[in-house]
């Protein structure tokens, strides 16, 4: 692990943050356009109607759920820039170790100084785990929710293809928001990717 590895899942942390909230909004005009058009043909496009309401629904809880990404994220890197300021220490008492004419022997203070250094740290690593696997599991119940409005997609386009006279504009409607959805999507799959390769790097070291 180092502070380039730390920094690429900080900017994945955001990257995604940004991506997700702009798709939100666009997904929220979406559903009120389709609203509209609902609203101006009546009972004919009732149907499609329920699916806009489900999908601004969805679209709120997304945006709740994208909101802890951002709350969860801090405390790890706090974890993990702990932990390398601690490993520096731990080896500038290496250092010091190995530079000594008789290996610190006559020493003993600062053996026990560095071992001590050493237990702080499995012991953080063991936490920036912890935290780590919290993260990857709202990140998962995220994912699950843009699946989720993936299906709500798909039923709108079943709607508006059943609908004889504003199906086409119902149609494009239903494309934009599938493009915002799609989007959601691939920011979460490649934060999580980043989480994962770092949740990977750390389990090694325990």
């Amino acid at each position: 692990m180092d502070i380039q590895h730390i920094m690429r899942v900080v900017d994945a942390s955001f990257a995604a943050r940004q991506s997700i909230e702009k798709a939100l909004r666009e997904i929220d005009r979406r559903a009120l356009n389709a609203m509209v058009l609902v609203k101006r043909h009546g009972n004919a496009l009732a149907g499609y109607g329920v699916v806009a309401q489900a999908f601004r629904e969805r679209a709120a809880i997304l945006k709740t759920s994208a909101s802890h990404l951002q709350e969860s994220i801090a405390p790890l890197i706090e974890a993990y820039m702990r932990i390398l300021q601690h490993q520096r220490f731990a080896q500038s008492f290496q250092e010091m170790l190995s530079d000594s004419p008789i290996h610190g022997k006559a020493c003993p203070n600062l053996i026990s100084t560095q071992n001590t250094w050493q237990k702080v740290i499995q012991q953080e690593e063991v936490e920036a785990v912890k935290i780590l696997g919290h993260l990857l599991e709202t990140v998962q119940q995220l994912q699950e929710g843009i699946e989720e409005q993936e299906y709500v997609v798909t039923n709108g386009r079943i709607e508006a293809a059943l609908a004889e006279r504003t199906g086409a504009p119902l149609m494009r409607v239903s494309r934009d928001m599938g493009e915002a959805v799609r989007t959601v999507a691939q920011a979460i799959r490649s934060y999580r990717h980043q989480l994962e390769s770092l949740e990977h790097e750390s389990s090694t070291r325990l």
